[in-house]
């Protein structure tokens, strides 16, 4: 019997959602709020504002095998004499005065325009990013949410700064669900084939962009997926991806030549082999089997039970 790809992908969202990791998420959030107050306490007289949440969840398009709570701090136009300084200031708070119990402080890290910190918590690593920000203009943060980030120095590129708006980037996809279910399945393939060139961000804004483009959105699942996934094979060679907020940063330049034509391949080869056999739609898009709802699911759990408990029964029948 040929599988029923929609109810199979409607089966790998489900197993997704961030509902699953509810008590990892709570140390999440209780951190995350931590660090905003330690911030604040700590830059009062430099920030504009408390910091914002940024990431993966915050869009709403989050899968629960790879995920980020991350923070964007605003400062004062006025607040470093540059950029530079603003950036190694957070580095240096947390890798020098922040006290947690928790913080593991080795692990603090300079990244191109963040400072990430590891907390480990009952057992469950935490990872978080701390972007900060500085206004264009005084006192123009409140009207706008554009900030300029320093961009640290990498191999042969110099340091640099880039403009963006973290707002701006959640309202882009947000009322979008048909896109962020997409986005969501690309992401657990991106996740488990780890196709880590593959930057989440190109992801969101190519899936916008086929659906865009589209005068005749399918109506099921598959369909939608398979939509977006014709469209990068077909695009994603000669595509312009520019960030939404701030035309300069073209986000398909951050993959090489190479990487486009991978991308493009990968979409070929898994379309022509799920043609050829629905079946092979598990193998790039798989539930998660800790969280497997499905009847198949179901049906696993009971076994895995059975199997450590020793019990031998007659195979499962198909009623």
């Amino acid at each position: 019997m040929s599988l029923n790809k929609n109810k199979h992908l409607g089966d790998v969202l489900a197993s997704h959602k961030m509902s699953h990791v509810d008590d990892l998420l709570t140390k999440y959030k209780k951190k995350r709020d931590e660090v905003k107050d330690a911030l604040a306490e700590k830059f009062k007289d430099e920030i504009v504002a408390r910091a914002i949440n940024s990431g993966s969840y915050a869009k709403h398009d989050a899968v629960n095998i790879k995920y980020d709570l991350d923070l964007c701090q605003p400062f004062k136009r006025n607040s470093f004499d540059k950029l530079e300084d603003m950036a190694d200031a957070v580095f240096n708070y947390f890798n020098e005065e922040y006290e947690d119990d928790d913080l593991v402080k080795y692990k603090t890290r300079k990244q191109r325009v963040s400072t990430g910190i590891t907390f480990v918590v009952d057992g469950d690593e935490i990872q978080m990013d701390i972007v900060p920000g500085r206004e264009l203009i005084k006192d123009d943060y409140v009207e706008t949410n554009r900030l300029n980030l320093y961009v640290r120095p990498k191999l042969l590129q110099e340091a640099s700064s880039t403009q963006t708006n973290i707002q701006k980037h959640i309202d882009l996809i947000k009322g979008k669900s048909d896109e962020r279910n997409v986005i969501r399945l690309l992401k657990t393939w991106k996740v488990n084939k780890s196709k880590d060139r593959v930057k989440s961000f190109l992801v969101e804004l190519i899936t916008i962009r086929a659906f865009d483009n589209c005068s005749d959105i399918p109506t099921d699942q598959w369909g939608k997926l398979k939509m977006v996934m014709e469209y990068i094979r077909d695009n994603i060679k000669t595509i312009r991806l520019e960030d939404p907020a701030n035309s300069n940063n073209v986000v398909s330049d951050t993959m090489t030549d190479s990487e486009k034509n991978n991308f493009s391949y990968d979409m070929e080869l898994m379309l022509d082999h799920i043609e050829a056999d629905a079946d092979n739609l598990k193998i790039y898009f798989a539930v998660n089997d800790e969280f497997d709802t499905s009847d198949d699911g179901d049906k696993k759990a009971a076994a895995l039970d059975i199997a450590r408990s020793g019990v031998i029964q007659k195979p499962w029948c198909n009623n």
